[in-house]
């Protein structure tokens, strides 16, 4: 089994620009719609070469801000086997506030994490739990989007280098992994289950 360990190769440099602005930016480096996607009623998840069109729940698209703001102040991208995982476990690791969908998304991606890429899920877990969550702040989209990014950053004391880890961090991260793969199996396990009742009482 791997033992998972924390890289110390991410370092942020300051950065001045306001949040709407860096947002605009980052949406046109990343090819996304000028809102993140916030307002279509479908969203994409890329693997590898691989596309699946999602339904977009209005909690979701309340959420993609919030989501976008921690790309921004973390600077993890949005690859889906790299930034996406190390980002779903930083939400995870500070906490998804009340929003269900995200804590159902994030674990999702971290239970994938832990088998794909345990390193980058644990140093991203390490890093939010040093942090404060987005979700629970009491600042909405158009205060956040003024404030600059090194003022978001010190309102959620987002570290610009990677944590050390301590003994309760490997702990909670075995822990919430756990709880991932529970999440992200629950699904399947319903839905075969539904199968199989269709599939017996059809034989009856």
């Amino acid at each position: 089994m791997v033992t998972p360990t924390v890289d110390s190769k991410l370092s942020i440099a300051p950065d001045a620009r306001l949040i709407r602005d860096a947002l605009a930016q980052h949406y046109v480096m990343h090819g996304l719609p000028p809102d993140g996607g916030a307002s279509n009623p479908w969203f994409d998840v890329h693997i590898g070469t691989f596309k699946i069109r999602l339904p977009n729940p209005p909690a979701r698209r309340r959420a993609v801000l919030m989501h976008d703001i921690n790309h921004v102040v973390t600077g993890y991208n949005t690859t889906f086997s790299e930034g996406e995982m190390s980002i779903a476990a930083f939400e995870v690791g500070a906490g998804c506030g009340r929003l269900a969908i995200v804590w159902f998304i994030n674990l999702s991606l971290l239970a994938l994490a832990v088998f794909v890429h345990p390193r980058v899920a644990f140093a991203g877990f390490v890093r939010g739990r040093r942090t404060a969550s987005i979700y629970s702040s009491d600042r909405d989209a158009t205060t956040l989007g003024a404030m600059s990014v090194e003022g978001v950053r010190a309102l959620l004391r987002v570290d610009t280098t990677e944590a050390q880890p301590r003994f309760s961090d490997r702990v909670l991260f075995a822990v919430w992994a756990i709880i991932a793969i529970i999440v992200f199996l629950a699904p399947l396990a319903i839905v075969l289950a539904a199968v199989w009742a269709l599939v017996h009482a059809l034989l009856r």
